[in-house]
């Protein structure tokens, strides 16, 4: 009997960086660094 673990990571931005705005008015993620969650 083998046991089998599963791990689920999302890569977010950094909640401490800055946030700009696309000309969309969304949020832009392409100049943030990110985090490995």
């Amino acid at each position: 009997m083998s046991l089998r673990i599963v791990v689920c990571v999302k890569y977010v931005p950094d909640a401490t960086g800055d946030r700009h705005f696309a000309d969309d008015l969304t949020v832009d993620r392409e100049d943030v660094d990110g985090l490995l969650s």
